[in-house]
């Protein structure tokens, strides 16, 4: 038990849920190509491995957004969609990354830090490197 607590209060540290920290513990991103705004991320809650999130279009958000819906339209085998990557590979090519709002840390890059799902206005977003 005392090791669940131990866990438990890393989560909470590592999240900002501790204190009240960061809003509460939402983390905001800012999806981007190069320096256009393709729209934020707000994170509210966690499906692991996934981070769930508000999906808010910015101004370049019409320019990707059939890629990103032929990815979230895409199941393949895989629900979790880690699976055949065949749609994010024009996504990839686009060289995304994803800039934290408080500049607490280096932007992730899409595919290489992270990965990014967006259907509608919900986004799941999966980090596998620490920064």
């Amino acid at each position: 038990m005392e090791c669940l607590a131990g866990e438990l209060r890393a989560v909470m540290t590592r999240t900002g849920l501790e204190g009240g920290e960061r809003g509460h513990g939402t983390k905001r991103w800012q999806l981007l190509r190069e320096d256009v705004l393709i729209g934020e991320l707000s994170e509210y809650g966690c499906d692991r491995p996934y981070s769930l999130a508000r999906f808010t279009p910015g101004p370049g958000w019409e320019s990707v957004r059939p890629l990103f819906e032929a990815r979230a339209a895409h199941r393949g085998t895989d629900p979790d969609g880690v699976g055949p990557a065949v749609p994010a590979e024009p996504l990839r090519n686009l060289e995304l990354t994803l800039a934290p709002v408080d500049g607490g840390q280096s932007p992730l890059r899409l595919f290489r830090d992270c990965t990014v799902r967006i259907n509608g206005s919900e986004a799941r977003l999966r980090h596998w490197h620490a920064n």
